[in-house]
């Protein structure tokens, strides 16, 4: 279940971002994250059971690139994050 813990880590991280970051905070929030969240989870544990390193592979996948990635409307983590450190 290495996929699964992944991709909600991933969709965690993202609705964090998107809660913190945004200027309309909850209000604003893209409340499509959480069901897209579910699903993916259910679709990777699926191809885990398959193939436990390739489906574990893919978790890990999603999560790097919700890091890196902007999802919705605020920039992705790894940028908030710089610009908190006074990077940019």
């Amino acid at each position: 279940m290495a996929a699964a813990g992944y991709v909600l880590a991933a969709g965690g991280i993202a609705a964090a971002n998107e809660i913190i970051f945004t200027s309309g905070g909850v209000k604003e929030f893209n409340w499509r994250l959480i069901p897209a969240t579910g699903i993916l989870a259910l679709v990777l544990t699926g191809f885990e059971k398959m193939s436990p390193q390739f489906g574990s592979a893919l978790g890990g996948l999603v999560l790097f690139m919700v890091l890196i990635t902007p999802m919705g409307n605020a920039p992705p983590p790894i940028e908030n994050i710089a610009n908190m450190f006074g990077k940019q």
